[in-house]
Parts: structure tokens; sequence; C-alpha cells
């Protein structure tokens, strides 16, 4: 009974939070913000970039940094995009280009950490900007779009059920494979892991392999929700990966109330609650992006200490109530 108490707590606390951003902008927003056409949108909308944050989340926890992720997914939606205004290819074929060239991309992205002996980072700074000049010449003019039966994906219910797929396939393998043990193995320490037998080098590379896999997915998500992608230019593809990457951070820190990949997905669910929120607002994009920081800041501050903020407040009522006794 303890044990499900406690687990019914936390999905209570893990729920408040995006029911409080929620509440604070329709609020704030004289009820502008909020309507369920919207918050549908909303969750349409978090689904590639929380595939994009499971991809990125195994190297993440590595200390890996793959800043070509963005790279691989807009130039596989492009690639994928181009073959449809080419050759006029059907909805299976155009599914099938983008998530393996997502597959190959993505290898390619690992191969070059293995060879090449060099910081995750510095591999990835030049991979992407490789890949950003091959989207350039793969595009067809500065947005590349589809439409049509080529966009039947990103429509319910069918974007759901592959994101479900994705979500159960990488749940098993974070959860119940050697891979992923050995991924939680190296983010607690790489060398205690390695001292204890696990090939670092092989999961490394793996790392990349499942990330490709779930790079491509997001790519035929992306541009099937959207019906577009922009041609990325002066490493503008890195402004996918930041937001995913705030994504995993608030699910790390959602991490002692529920599963990674659960936090992970409510932690981008919240940021596009929050991106819309302050559109309702209507702040400009500077101001959108200094209210975005400042608000995930609280939000971070909050779920790391709020612990402390639970004991200070408990102590300062512990202390009411010995006062009263003694007066």
């Amino acid at each position: 009974m303890a044990t499900k108490s406690i687990k019914i707590k936390n999905a209570v606390k893990v729920i408040l939070l995006p029911v409080f951003v929620y509440l604070l902008f329709f609020i704030c927003s004289g009820g502008k913000f909020g309507k369920p056409a919207s918050l549908i949108m909303n969750l349409k909308q978090s689904l590639a970039p929380t595939l994009i944050s499971f991809a990125m989340c195994c190297n993440m926890l590595c200390d890996r940094m793959d800043l070509s992720a963005g790279a691989v997914v807009m130039l596989s939606a492009m690639f994928g995009a181009k073959m449809v205004y080419l050759h006029g290819i059907g909805l299976v074929t155009f599914a099938v280009l983008v998530v393996g060239t997502g597959i190959v991309l993505g290898t390619v992205s690992g191969i070059m950490y293995r060879l090449l002996r060099v910081p995750a980072i510095v591999t990835a700074l030049g991979v992407c900007m490789v890949y950003e000049t091959l989207s350039n010449l793969a595009s067809i003019s500065w947005v590349t779009a589809i439409k049509g039966e080529t966009t039947t994906l990103g429509r319910f219910p069918y974007c759901l059920i592959i994101f479900a797929v994705m979500f159960a396939l990488f749940y098993i393998i974070f959860n119940y494979t050697k891979f992923g043990y050995n991924v939680r193995a190296c983010a607690s320490s790489q060398q205690i892991a390695k001292n204890g037998g696990v090939n670092t080098k092989r999961t490394a590379f793996l790392c990349y392999v499942i990330s490709s896999v779930f790079l491509g997915v997001a790519a035929l998500l992306k541009i099937s929700i959207q019906g577009s992608i922009d041609t990325p230019m002066y490493m503008s593809s890195t402004n996918i990966i930041f937001n995913c990457m705030l994504g995993i951070y608030v699910g790390l820190a959602l991490e002692q109330y529920c599963n990674l990949l659960i936090g992970i997905f409510i932690g981008n669910f919240v940021l596009n609650m929050l991106t819309t929120g302050l559109l309702s607002l209507g702040l400009s994009a500077s101001l959108q992006d200094t209210a975005s920081g400042i608000f995930l800041l609280v939000i971070m501050i909050f779920t790391y200490n709020n612990q402390r903020v639970m004991d200070f407040i408990s102590s300062r009522k512990e202390k009411k109530e010995y006062a009263k006794l003694n007066a």
C-alpha cells in the first residue's frame, strides 16, 4: 500500500507541471490559450521532438553531444520530399526513403566518431556542416514541401500509432536490454564501466546506430506533420536539437518521480505549450526566448530543489507549532 501511495504521489507531481503551465497561460492570456484544438496541435508537435530527444538521450547520458542530429533529421526529410517532387513516389516509398536515409546518415556519424578518434562534439560539428551543405544541394527552394497522400502519417491516429510504437521500442531497449544497461553504466562512470567489462567503444557506436533509427522516424513525423521542411544554413539545424536537449534535461529532473522516457515526453510537451503560451501573450521572438529561458530555469531549480523547499516549509511549520506549545 505504501509503494502504491508513493507512485500515486509521484504521478501527481509529474502531472502538476503541465497543468501548472496550462493554467498559468490560460489565466494570463484571458482564455485565449488552451483551447482543445491548440492542445491537440501541441501534442502533435511534441511527437517528433520527443523522438529526437530519445535519439540524443543515450549519447548525452554518456557525455557525448551529437550536434549533427538536427541536420540528419532535416536532410532525411528533404531527400524524401525531393523524391516526391521529382519522381512522384507514393507514401510507402516516401516513408522508407526518409527513415532509411536517417539510419544511413546517423550511422555514418557513428562511424566518423569511431574512425576520427576526436571529441564527439568536434566530429558532430564537422558532420553537421557537411549534412547542411548536402541539404542545400538537395533543396528545391528555401522551403521544401509535401502534400496530399504523403502527409497521411502526420494525421491522427497514424502519428500517434507511430510514436507509440517507437516509445515502446525505446522503453524496451533502454530498460530491458544489455545495451541499455551498458549505457546507464557508462553514464555513471565511463572508466568504472570499462573496468567492469563494458565495451565502451562498441556501446558508443551502438548509441549512434540506435539514435539513427529514431532520427529517421522523427524526420518522417516532422515533415508529415508540418508538411514542409526549411533548408538549413549556418548551423540552423542545431536549433532543432537545443529544444530537444531541454526536453531531456526536464526529463532528467522528473526522473525521480517517473520513468525517464515519460519525463522526456512531458518535458517536450511543456516546452511546446510554453512556446504557444508566449505566442498567445503576443511577445516578440526575442522576448519569447528570454521568457522561455527564465521559465525553464525556475522549473529546473524548483524540480531539483523541491525536497529542500518541502523540508524548509516543514521545518518552519514545526517551529511555529513548538512556539505555540511553549507560549
